[in-house]
Order: C-alpha cells, then structure tokens, then sequence
C-alpha cells in the first residue's frame, strides 16, 4: 500500500473517529436545540468522512454504495452549517430554514442521479489504485446553493452581534471552522491537492472548531470528553491505530517465536489487544479524571456544601455572608462585589465584598445598559466581550469609566424567574490576572442560580414579615408589633424621657355610615400619611385600632409632642370636596416620668387624655393631668344620653308639629315602627335604640322648609319639591348641634333612599343605605299609607302591605319589606290608627 493510499485511509479514519468521538460526548450532555443540530451536523460529519474511508477499504455492500453516502454528506454540509448557526445564535422564524432544507433534499436526491458529479472511475497508476472524479457544468446551481446558505448564516451571524444575542468571541471558532471546511474542499478542485484527503482533513477541524464554540459558550464541557463511552472510544482509536502499525511485525514475531501454536494465533493477538485495550482505558479514564473531573468534583463538594448551608437561612445578610464566604474560598485571587437590588432606590448597590477596605459606593440603576443586557441574555460575560457588544458602545463614557475603575473583569449575573435580584462584579486582585477557567463559571453559574431563589426566597421571606408587621390599610405598624417595638425603645429611653400620643378620629363611625367606608379608608390612609410626614424617623408610629393611631415618641417630652399633634391638625385630613365634608381628632399625650411612671401607664393616661379632650369639643389635644383621672366616670348608654336630651328633642318636634299637626304623631308611629323591626332583624339594644330615637327625630327638618310648602294640598312643584327633598339634610344640621346625639345621623339622612338608588339625598343603592334607614324608610312610608290626609283617605293595612309587596327590591329593601310584612300580619307590630291632617306631604 503506497504512502498516499494510507494518507487516504488514515486521514478519513481519524476524522470519523473524532467525529463519532464529539458525538459520544454530546450524547451526555443536556440536550437542547444547539446541541441538538451540532449532533445532527455530526452525523453529516460521519456520513462524508465515513463514506469515504469504506469507500477507499471497499466494505460491504459496495465502494459505489459508500460513494453516494459520502456525496450525500458533503451535499447536507452546507444545510446542516447553516442550520447550526441559526440554532447556535438563537434565531427565531422557520420559512427561510424550511425553504432551504427542502432545496438541499432536491439538489442531494437529484445528485443520487449523478446529474451533478459522475460515477468515479477507479484507475490503477503504478500498481496504485485512484478513484477519478468527473462533474457536470450544472455543479454550479449546487455550489451557488451553497454559497447563498453559508451566506444567510454569515447574515444570521452578523445580526446575532449586531442584536446582542451572541458575542463576536464566541463567533470566532465558528467562523474559522467553516472557512477551513470550505478551503480544504476547494482545494480538491486543483490537482496539486487532488492527491491529498484535504476535504476529509478539513472536516475533522471544522468538528473539533464547532465544538470548541460550544464550549466557550458552556453549552458543553469539558467533563463530557472524560465520560465511560469517550474513554473507551480513546482507547480503541489508540489500540486500533497500534494494530495496524504493528500487525506485520507482530505477526512475524509470533511465527519465529510460538511456530507451535500457529493455530492460535488470531486468538492470542486478539486476547492480547483486548487487554491491551482495558489497560488504555483504565489509563485513560485516570487522566480524564485527573484533567478534567479532579477539580469538577472538588468545586461540586464546594457547591454542595454552599446549597446545603443556603438552604436553612432565609435573611438577606445569612445568605450574603455565606456567598461572600464561598467565593473566598473557591475564587481568593479575585475580589468580588455583590450588588443586590434595592426598590427603594431603584439602583443595585454594593452590599458587600470579599475584601475589606474596599470602596463600595459603585451602584447600576435600573435602566443601566449593563443591567438592561444582563436581564435580557441572564448569563455571565467577560469585561471584554461586552466591551464589544452594541450595548456597551451606547453607554455614556461616565458609565463606561466607572466600570473601568471599579476594574470589573467579569459580570455574574443573579436571575431567579426572569428577575435579576443581584449581579456579582469580578475583579483582580493586585499583581493577578489569572482568568476564570470554564469549570470556574460553571460553578459561578450554579453558585449564581442557588443563591437567585434563595434571594427571591428571602424578599419573599422579607415581605411577609412587613406584612405581619404593618397595617395594610395604612402602611403603619401594627398594635402587635407596635407593643414590641415601643418596649425596646423605652427601655432605651428609661433615664431620659418619652411620650406617648393616643390619636383617635372624631365621629368616624358617623363619617364611614355617611360617605361609605371607601371614603372612611381614603381619610384614614390621609391620616396616617400626614402623621408619618409629622414625625418622621423622630418615634414609631401605629394604627392601633379601628379609628386609633398611636406615636411613641422617644428623648420627647409632652410639649414637643403637643406641637407636633398641633401641625398635624394643620394638615388636611381629606382632599378638598364640594361637599363641606370635615373629619377632626382628638390626641391625648403623657410622657414618661413626669405623668406616668411605666409604659402601661402612659397608655391608660393617655386614653384618659383622649377621653377628656372628645367629651370638652372634640378636636383637641389634651396633655394628661391627674384630675383627668379623677373626673373620668363610666360610659353613658345612648338611651341615657336620649333621655338627657329629651326635653330638647320633644321640644323640636313640638315646635314642627306647630308648623305640621301630621309630624308629631307620625313621628311616634315611625320610631315605635322602625324600632320593632329593628330588634326583630335582629339588631343589637344598643343599635334599637338608635333607631328608635332616629324615628323621633327623622323630620325635624321641616322646621326649615316654609309653611306654604307643608300646608299645600295640590301637588307640589319641581322647585317645590326639591325644596321639600332637602328636609333630611336640614334635619341633620340640627341633630349635630344636640349634645351626643350626632350617632343618629345615618338613619336620619338615609330614610328617603331608595333600594335601586332613585331616592334622595345620596342616591345610595342596596346594603350602602345604612340599616337603620332601612328600616325607616318602611316605616314611615307604611303610616304615611294608613293615614288619612285631606287630598285622600287613609289605605287598609292589607292595600298598604300590598303596595309595599309591589315595590320590594326598588324603593325597599326586600328581605326587610318581607320581615315588616309577617311582623305586620302577626301583629308583633301594632298599627295605630291615624287620625285626620290637612298636611298632604312627607
């Protein structure tokens, strides 16, 4: 066999075997698309390399047979070229791939015809056997195919730079893969070269070029060389290659030496090499393991021990500490700083660094090019590969100087759910510039992507705990944290002096029953917000309950905080309405030592104070004093705050009735009505009670409504009528002037509210009319009904119960309509007869 005849053999022999041996690789790692079409390619690889070495040995079934598997592969190369460059720099969209895949199936089945190459001739020159090719003038459709496919991918490649999506680092190995695949097959065109394997030579590179692109990307590792099926494929391309070089020799040897065992000869050499070949592999599986798993599985213990540690600690500095710890460990030649994401200045500030006395000012804000490209591709890059990415050329040459002086050689990002949490900022220490190894950012990768969800973990950690801690309505603390936080802060302010602010919102459960607790809340959270814009970080501020907030105010005394309280009653507690709206508060303060002498103290003081200050006008802010303690007394039911205010309540509707014989004894009716309804609900005493005196007191606002109004028995005008309409409005101008009485205001303004939110004066619909008008508005409309008026007679029980039926779920409430109904019928509510008015209105 001449030289060339072996380069032709031995040059394909050891492509394929790289080739089979890059595919066995591939098949342990993780698989995706990019892995998935360089496997792919690989098989093309070994199609073209392959055919042409059987080709050359002339295997079963036929040279010709191998031929054609060889021209098929070279054929599929420029697809399946392309094909991994569309992969590899992530492009989306399918028509052109589709479109170009279909063309090389057409052009690769139409070559099975031999319209482009011929049958190759075999020749014997010199007792040396030649396989002589000979093409068609239409090899150019292919060839051109072929140059538009690799230049759409070179197009795909460009714009992947262009866009950010890969670097031009990355690109490089590609690049020059394919530019050596495409010389050594040129080069077969002149017949200098026609005797040398050069396309064969060339695939081979281009496969190990491809794949050094994969892992410079980290799409694979090295790790992957060193597995069991790669080992064992080194050691039979190392035996193999041993057997053919030697097989003579050896053959001469065995026959000088064992002539007696001749028989046994394929057996022994067979035996032997197949020793020979585990030895290698034992060998060889040492050296991979020294190579390349030696240091992989001692930074894997490391990355065990770090997921381990991680995952019992949910606060932010724990887990900051123990990164920090686990980069100064695996990584002591290179300072890191870790950026964590701070909300509240919408920047990523330096919050701690593996060596100390370093300044640690540096922060990327939020719009950052750096953090817009590290969110967009969530993978680490080098200082100088993104120093030629378009992101990093449309920074300001502030930004671009800080990063020089930080002198950040790599970039880690921190991802967890699309979300980068952190970066991490590497650089060399003094007199070092040893570079990551890629089993070193595969480790960063894995530390990075540990330490995301444990980050997410802890904002989520952290975030629950505000929650516990704070009022969602308001923002403030709440009481149970309150009473935590203020024990420590007393006891810190001890020997000095503190104070303790009660603030509690005037009437407020009149205001929510009135405007809607929306409107209650809106007030609320107004409250609040001028408290903290009051006090600031000079004490600790809560909602302590429903309508209360409280402040404890450390190293203050009472009179600072009197002041304090004074600015806040400055402040609007609602936005500017139309509507005259206002809601006040009463503070009530005691400091500590000079009013109280323990924290439990100063609450009931100042309670006291509060007390004081609701009972002398509301609106006030009372410093404590012991005759507060002395004047304070038990709590008054509404009914003896009604009776104290009776002779001024009967003295109204007697002034009325005056004006309305019909009020008076309506009046009567609707409170005895409203008040049996109310209790059957049923409603609490107190709230009976409430009712009850609202029936009294519903239409006292008559008495502003002129006489010509009340007295007309034709029907009343539109001016009229809306004069008529404001009798709830004026009742309530009268009622906030009767001492403790205002408790009543809700039912009062409420009981001409309609069902489906027609009535007047709120156009309040269903369950935002309060329940005690409700049950006004039945009543009063079932006695205005029964009674008899000088425009009409007075309607039966029955004909009244049934118009009340009829209007149930628009002007009434319609389970209430059907409870006064059966409480009418049962006689649990006793109608009283009317006598005659003149007065035709209500």
């Amino acid at each position: 066999m001449s030289l060339n005849e072996r380069f032709f053999i031995l040059v394909p022999l050891v492509a394929s075997l790289c080739n089979v041996f890059l595919f066995l690789t591939c098949l342990s790692a993780k698989k995706d698309r990019v892995v998935a079409s360089f496997m792919q390619l690989l098989l093309v690889f070994m199609a073209w390399c392959g055919g042409s070495l059987f080709m050359r040995l002339e295997l079963f079934p036929s040279d010709l047979f191998w031929y054609e598997t060889s021209i098929m592969g070279i054929f599929l190369v420029p697809f399946f070229v392309y094909n991994f460059v569309y992969c590899f720099c992530e492009t989306k969209g399918s028509f052109v791939r589709t479109s170009l895949f279909v063309s090389w199936v057409v052009v690769t089945l139409m070559n099975l015809g031999h319209v482009f190459i011929k049958t190759p001739h075999v020749l014997w020159v010199d007792g040396e056997k030649r396989f002589e090719f000979s093409v068609s003038f239409t090899i150019i459709f292919p060839i051109a195919l072929a140059l538009l496919t690799l230049g759409i991918a070179w197009r795909i490649a460009l714009t992947a730079v262009r866009e950010d999506r890969v670097s031009l680092a990355d690109l490089r190995p590609l690049t020059f893969g394919v530019i050596i695949m495409l010389v050594g097959t040129l080069l077969d065109v002149f017949p200098f070269f026609v005797s040398l394997p050069n396309d064969t030579f060339a695939c081979g590179l281009n496969a190990l070029f491809l794949y050094y692109s994969l892992y410079r990307r980290r799409i694979l590792s090295l790790t992957h060389i060193a597995s069991n099926s790669s080992s064992y494929l080194l050691a039979a391309i190392f035996t193999t290659i041993i057997l053919i070089a030697s097989y003579s020799s050896l053959n001469s040897l065995y026959s000088v030496y064992f002539s007696d065992f001749m028989a046994y000869k394929t057996i022994v050499i067979a035996v032997f090499f197949s020793v020979m070949t585990m030895a290698v592999y034992t060998l060889t599986r040492r050296l991979m393991n020294n190579l390349f798993t030696k240091r992989r599985e001692v930074l894997d213990a490391s990355l065990k021990q770090f997921s381990l540690a991680v995952s019992k600690v949910l606060e932010m500095q724990p887990l900051l500490q123990l990164y920090r710890e686990f980069l100064q460990e695996n990584f002591p030649k290179k300072v890191a700083y870790i950026c964590v994401h701070d909300p509240s200045i919408r920047r990523y500030r330096i919050v701690c660094c593996t060596r100390e006395m370093v300044d640690c000012s540096f922060s990327l804000a939020d719009n950052h090019p750096l953090v817009k490209w590290l969110s967009a591709h969530k993978r680490g890059i080098s200082y100088s590969e993104f120093a030629h990415t378009q992101t990093y050329k449309s920074m300001w040459e502030e930004e671009k100087d800080a990063l020089i002086k930080l002198a950040a050689e790599y970039i880690q990002p921190l991802c967890c759910d699309d979300q980068l949490v952190g970066i991490t900022l590497f650089s060399f220490a003094e007199h070092e510039n040893e570079k990551f190894s890629f089993a070193e950012l595969g480790l960063l990768d894995s530390a990075a992507a540990i330490l995301s969800i444990a980050l997410k973990n802890s904002f989520l950690y952290t975030e629950m705990q505000q929650e516990a801690r704070l009022d969602a309505l308001t923002g403030l603390y709440n009481r149970g944290y309150f009473s935590d936080c203020i024990h420590q802060q007393f006891e810190l302010a001890r020997h000095d002096t503190s104070t303790l602010v009660m603030i509690s919102l005037d009437n407020f459960r009149l205001y929510n029953e009135l405007y809607g607790i929306r409107e209650g809340d809106a007030a609320l959270r107004q409250t609040a917000d001028n408290l903290r814009a009051v006090i600031g970080n000079r004490g600790v501020i809560a909602r302590y309950s429903g309508k209360e907030l409280a402040v404890f105010l450390p190293f203050c005394d009472a009179i600072t905080a009197q002041q304090l309280m004074q600015q806040l009653s400055q402040l609007p507690s609602l936005p500017p309405r139309d509507d005259h709206r206002y809601l006040t508060h009463t503070a009530g303060i005691c400091s500590y030592p000079a009013g109280a002498s323990s924290l439990e103290e100063m609450f009931t003081y100042a309670s006291m104070a509060v007390y004081s200050g609701k009972t002398n006008g509301k609106g006030r802010v009372v410093i404590y004093s012991p005759e507060m303690g002395r004047a304070a007394g038990s709590t008054v039911s509404k009914r003896a705050l009604a009776e104290s205010c009776a002779s001024t309540v009967y003295a109204l509707t007697a002034a009325i009735d005056a004006k309305d014989h019909y009020t008076f004894n309506h009046s009567q009716n609707v409170s005895e009505y409203a008040a049996a309804l109310a209790a059957a609900i049923p409603l609490d005493s107190e709230h009976v009670e409430i009712v009850r005196q609202a029936g009294l007191l519903h239409d006292i606002g008559k008495i502003g409504i002129p006489e010509s109004i009340l007295s007309k028995t034709s029907r009343l005008t539109d001016d009229e009528m809306e004069i008529m309409r404001s009798h709830p409005e004026g009742a309530i101008a009268m009622i906030r002037h009767l001492p403790s009485m205002n408790y009543v205001i809700p039912s009062v303004i409420g009981h001409h509210e309609r069902w489906d939110g027609h009535g007047y004066p709120r156009q309040l619909a269903g369950e935002m009319i309060p329940v005690g008008a409700r049950c006004l508005c039945l009543a009063d409309s079932f006695d205005a009904m029964t009674s008899r008026r000088s425009y009409k007679e007075a309607l039966s029980v029955e004909q009244a119960l049934a118009e009340i039926r009829r209007n149930l779920g628009t002007q009434f409430d319609p389970q209430l309509g059907l409870l006064f109904i059966r409480l009418v019928e049962e006689g649990t509510i006793k109608v009283r007869p009317a006598g005659f008015t003149p007065q035709p209105n209500s």
